[in-house]
């Protein structure tokens, strides 16, 4: 029959014999490498244990023709999340294909050697959906203590481990395999450097970033509705703006822990790091169900509080109640379904911009959550120059209000500082300034309130303005200036003081204004104190 992938329904059998046939042509790997997405048709309602038969003979198949770059990701996703004893096992074999032993693969191969070592159940690979028996099995940890001998001195760091499992519970035929393992590691030689653990990441293919002219509109999904929570509605327009956004994709109904229970667990701890870095009112947080049907408001709710997660207008857990085909096709979503069911989903988390567009994403295996918060703060800091057209001109008018306000916030500072303390002084003012006319304008005492409430609100704007900015400096001129002026209002107070304190709010007033530039852009600056919250890095 034909090698060629067919997008048809298949049989089990069909498939298999397909995936035998793309083995035996290494130039066709790619074929195989694309079958280990989720979404891919051949998955096509089909049921969870199913798509493990067929990802573990696909990742079988890729250890014939040798594991990539580029399907090494696909591999380790399994070390990394796996559950089940035969894709777990698979992996561990395919592994040993890779060209490149590194002791950055290390952590994975161990992680997975713990999560299984308690149900380290039988497997057979002889042939698709064969049973194993006493005489063709092998086992999850069997497979992962040989890619442990095969990582040889790349494994050094975990001899002691290794000694130590070789003394408890374990059977004679895995206590065999540790110590070939440990005779491997030590005899091949002294401990070799880890890779630079970034530059190996890199490589994987699993964090992806788009710079601000390379990233998606959001207009096909802008009038997705969402229920959060409290079971109140937004649209993704309405959430998805002014403030970049952390996002992960789940489902309560998950019975894999090291999924979706971790990721929101996770995401809690990405909520504590942004309050210690001081951005938690600039970043909000969201954390959308796969399985909108099932899982309600309450039923988020309870979820995400078991976890840790903070729920709030600006961190929310969402279900699509319109428009979840539009939102899975945008973000180009890992997940299958049997019916209304997930039967298989990878770990996505993204991080969006100010408006709404994707601008990282980390997938399939476990994301640090420092890696994550840093790439948003980030994010947070884009500046003005590299925003598209319309959010500048949005800037530009709040920019302008912003200055018109200080410089009527001026005006009243000179009006409090020079306002006369009599009628006499008031025609004293008028004549030396030789305004003709103007004397006749009549004495009003209650001029100076209303420019002393005109400076308060200044204040209050400028501070406003300093902390969505993050320079300071204007606040401190503005509020020195309205004390020299004030004290120059106290008794025989001086005039020299009234017109420092004018010049000071002036100065602080202009420099408030030409740095707004609103929560998205903020000032580059250096100090930091209660009111300040400069770019973190």
């Amino acid at each position: 029959m034909s090698n060629a992938v067919s997008t048809r329904p298949q049989s089990e059998s069909e498939f298999a014999s397909m995936v035998d046939g793309l083995a035996l042509d290494p130039q066709r790997s790619g074929e195989l490498i694309a079958m280990l997405r989720e979404d891919h048709p051949v998955y096509e309602q089909r049921g969870t244990n199913t798509i493990v038969r067929m990802r573990g003979w696909i990742l079988l198949a890729l250890a014939q023709v040798g594991v990539t770059d580029d399907s090494l990701i696909f591999v380790l996703e399994e070390l990394d999340t796996g559950v089940d004893a035969y894709l777990v096992a698979a992996a561990a074999r395919a592994l040993r294909t890779y060209n490149q032993p590194s002791a950055a693969l290390v952590p994975f191969v161990m992680r997975a050697f713990n999560t299984v070592r308690y149900h380290d159940d039988p497997v057979s690979f002889d042939g698709y959906g064969d049973y194993a028996d006493s005489s063709n099995f092998t086992t999850p940890t069997r497979e992962l203590i040989k890619t442990l001998a095969w990582l040889g001195a790349h494994a050094r760091e975990v001899l002691p481990e290794l000694r130590s499992l070789r003394t408890q519970g374990l059977s004679k035929k895995i206590k065999d395999e540790i110590d070939l393992a440990i005779e491997a590691i030590e005899r091949d030689g002294p401990a070799v450097a880890a890779k630079d653990c970034c530059e190996f990441r890199g490589s994987l293919r699993d964090t992806l970033f788009w710079a601000l002219g390379s990233r998606s509109p959001t207009e096909t999904i802008k009038a997705v509705v969402f229920e959060d929570h409290k079971g109140e509605l937004i649209t993704f327009r309405d959430f998805f703006r002014d403030r970049p956004s952390i996002v992960a994709f789940f489902y309560t109904r998950c019975d894999n822990p090291l999924k979706c229970s971790l990721t929101i667990a996770k995401l809690a701890r990405i909520q504590k790091l942004l309050v210690e870095k001081g951005v938690a009112d600039r970043i909000q947080t969201a954390a959308i169900t796969y399985d909108p049907g099932f899982d309600s408001a309450r039923r988020l709710q309870t979820y995400g509080k078991d976890r840790g997660l903070e729920l709030s207008s600006q961190h929310r857990m969402l279900r699509a109640t319109e428009g979840m085909d539009l939102l899975s096709r945008h973000f180009n979503l890992g997940v299958n379904f049997i019916e209304s069911l997930v039967s298989r989903h990878r770990l996505e988390l993204y991080i969006l911009d100010a408006q709404g567009r994707i601008a990282a994403s980390f997938e399939r295996i476990h994301w640090e959550e420092q890696q994550v918060v840093e790439k948003a703060i980030e994010v947070l800091n884009e500046k003005v120059a590299d925003q598209t057209p319309a959010v500048q001109e949005q800037i530009a008018r709040k920019d302008k209000r912003a200055r018109t306000a200080g410089v009527m916030g001026a005006i009243a500072s000179l009006g409090v500082a020079f306002f006369p303390k009599c009628p006499i002084c008031w025609a004293g003012y008028l004549s030396m300034l030789g305004i003709a006319g103007l004397d006749q304008i009549p004495y009003s005492p209650w001029l100076q309130p209303v420019f002393v409430g005109m400076i308060f609100l200044n204040l209050l704007s400028v501070w406003l303005r300093s902390r969505l900015t993050g320079g300071m400096i204007g606040f401190y001129l503005v509020s020195v200036g309205a004390a020299a002026i004030m004290v120059s209002r106290i008794g025989h107070g001086s005039k020299a003081a009234g017109l420092a304190g004018f010049a000071l709010t002036l100065a602080g007033s202009l420099l408030s204004t030409l740095r707004s530039a609103g929560p998205r852009f903020p000032f580059q600056g250096k100090w930091s104190n209660l009111f300040f919250q400069p770019p973190v890095r």
